[in-house]
């Protein structure tokens, strides 16, 4: 009876826990119907949320604070990481770039702006061109998209970018390259550059497309496409004798980088600043510095002192003499750029018979150590040269005849050439003194001489001394550099005098006139290694760039076939010949290759320049250049 009593009791509570259970399941149906008619998501607001404590053991608090102080490690490492990594300092627009140059503007003007630096800087920004130079020298497409060379080297057809747009926002086109070029090539315009194109004539092919027809091959002759191109609509209703006082030579139009803004003018009319801002329609690159302002100063000593001011924040040029005049080192980067340029001693054999003798200009070369005048002229950065094509060059030759400093070769050619030594003593002198009245002319004469020499030992030959007068530009540089030329060839026993001209005389009284015996001068050679212009016999003369009036067949004949000839390999050979021989006659003393020195404040950054053609080439990475700065995502 005992365990069916016990039984019962069982089937009675699981009866009664059954009942609770379906109790209990109803009760949450009954509480969730609730919940649901309060709101219709599982998820607790941010009320609810605060009350969630109260349901959590301590274990469970902790867990869930471990978590959360993982999950905030984790978002601040990855926040810095990725802020380190992609948050970069990127130049942004906006800022004014100031920068000082000697002169003053005249013609912002591509037919006439090649005669003057200042001219020529402010036009490269304001006007496009063909082609132009990169950072590195090397020629690339500026308004051409692309173009073919003929097979005979005699054509060239070139498609022009679309879309350009002049400052004024009209369109650029076929028309204003063909207006440009032919106006360069009238000789009513009287422009400088008329003489590179004789031969040359240019059509219009279609809408986008020009060619240019050349009478003969000129390996160079892309070089020569980096002249601005002017706006036909602008410059077709002046007249050619007119075209020299249009207002568009200082206010000019044009469809390169910057555009014309204002200039400022003293009260005697000179221009003292000129202000451009950036062409914000310009096809290439987009620009980052707004406004560029160039400051004119009548010479260098006040424009370093307005840059030591901090008034500017370039010096478009800086002589050697001037840069220990620079102060504040470390506010300002200073860059070497190779130029195309050489400096040389030419000779004149026509008004100085004694250099009519290859033996002496040999031993002249010889007498001088160019490193030693190199660094009297702190020119720490110029580049000894031995011939009249530079190292840079691919036309180039390291194997012809260098006249290293060598005092026994100066001695033996000159004692071959027939020149002897004398001896001109104190005693003679003061004899000299007492004959210079001499009635007897022979008697004067010599007297003269003696008194002109001076006390030292000479060379003489036929009763003449050997005299070397040495011209060159009254300049600082130039002028330490003909003192240290000076010393060495009288170490030689070569009486030297040195004649300084001003250097706006230099050009007409001296070079044009071939009135010296020997000429201390630089030549841009440019970027092609065509030397025909200095060298050939057809440029002697007046107007020709042969200084030293220097004519030799052979060569004439090299540098003929030389610029004829497209291939790099064919060109060298006759390049390198033509060096072998003017090595061998030294119708010139070849010295060094000047740097040009280039300042800028540290606040402009970007600029990248190594090798120039010409000191307007420094704009050539122009719209990398900034001032200002600001954080950028960079993925």
């Amino acid at each position: 009876m005992d365990f069916f009593y016990r039984f019962k009791e069982y089937l009675v509570r699981l009866k009664l826990k059954n009942s609770l259970v379906k109790g209990s399941k109803s009760q949450i149906n009954l509480d969730k119907k609730l919940v649901y008619s309060l709101t219709k998501t599982m998820w607790p607001n941010f009320n609810q949320f605060k009350y969630i404590g109260r349901y959590l053991t301590s274990k469970e608090r902790l867990i869930i604070n471990c978590c959360l102080l993982v999950i905030l490690v984790n978002f601040i490492f990855l926040g810095t990481k990725f802020y380190i990594e992609h948050c970069k300092n990127s130049p942004v627009s906006g800022g004014t770039y100031i920068e000082g140059l000697i002169g003053a503007p005249k013609y912002i003007n591509p037919l006439y702006s090649s005669v003057s630096d200042t001219d020529s800087d402010i036009t490269f920004l304001v006007f496009s061109s063909l082609f132009k130079r990169d950072k590195n020298g090397k020629l690339v497409n500026d308004l051409v998209e692309n173009y073919e060379a003929n097979a005979d080297g005699k054509s060239y057809t070139i498609k022009i970018r679309p879309g350009v747009k002049w400052h004024d926002n009209s369109s650029l086109t076929v028309n204003d390259i063909i207006f440009t070029f032919n106006t360069i090539k009238d000789i009513q315009y009287k422009s400088p550059l008329r003489s590179s194109f004789i031969g040359v004539e240019l059509e219009e092919v279609d809408d986008n497309t020009i060619k240019f027809i050349l009478s003969e091959p000129y390996a160079a002759f892309l070089d020569l496409l980096t002249f601005g191109i002017l706006p036909e609509s602008s410059w077709q209703q002046i007249a050619p004798g007119a075209v020299s006082l249009a207002s568009l030579n200082l206010k000019p139009i044009g469809s390169g980088p910057y555009k014309f803004k204002s200039l400022i003018k003293d009260t005697t009319g000179n221009i003292r600043s000129y202000t451009l801002v950036k062409n914000d329609n310009y096809y290439r690159q987009s620009l980052f510095i707004d406004k560029i302002i160039f400051k004119f100063f009548a010479d260098f000593p006040e424009l370093i002192s307005t840059f030591n001011d901090n008034l500017i924040n370039g010096i478009s040029y800086l002589p050697v003499q001037y840069k220990s005049e620079v102060v504040a080192k470390d506010s300002f980067n200073s860059f070497q750029l190779r130029l195309p340029q050489l400096t040389a001693v030419f000779f004149n054999s026509k008004t100085n018979l004694a250099l009519s003798d290859k033996k002496v200009r040999q031993a002249l070369a010889f007498a001088l150590d160019k490193n030693k005048i190199i660094a009297a002229v702190n020119e720490q950065n110029a580049l000894v040269i031995d011939g009249p094509i530079l190292p840079e060059s691919f036309a180039y030759s390291s194997d012809v005849k260098k006249y290293y400093y060598n005092v026994a070769s100066t001695t033996m050619l000159l004692d071959e050439a027939g020149w002897k030594k004398v001896k001109i003593s104190q005693e003679e002198i003061n004899q000299a003194n007492l004959e210079i009245n001499s009635a007897d002319e022979v008697i004067k004469k010599k007297a003269e001489e003696k008194i002109s020499m001076g006390v030292g030992e000479w060379r003489i030959k036929d009763g003449n001394y050997l005299i070397v007068e040495l011209t060159t530009v009254n300049t600082l540089e130039y002028t330490k550099v003909a003192e240290e030329i000076s010393k060495f060839w009288q170490l030689a026993n070569v009486k030297t005098i040195v004649n300084l001209v001003s250097s706006n005389k230099i050009q007409s009284e001296i070079i044009g006139q071939r009135s010296f015996s020997a000429l201390l001068y630089s030549e841009l050679v440019g970027a092609d290694p065509d030397p025909y212009a200095f060298w050939h016999s057809s440029q002697i003369g007046q107007s020709g760039l042969n200084i030293s009036d220097y004519a030799n067949k052979e060569v004439d004949k090299l540098l003929e076939d030389a610029r004829l000839i497209n291939d790099v390999n064919a060109r060298r050979e006759k390049y390198v010949k033509f060096q072998e021989i003017i090595s061998e006659d030294v119708p010139a003393i070849f010295l060094y290759s000047p740097s040009y020195t280039y300042v800028q404040s540290k606040q402009i950054k970007g600029f990248a320049v190594k090798n120039i053609l010409m000191p307007y080439d420094r704009f050539a990475n122009i719209d990398e250049w900034y001032i200002k700065t600001g954080k950028k995502i960079v993925w």
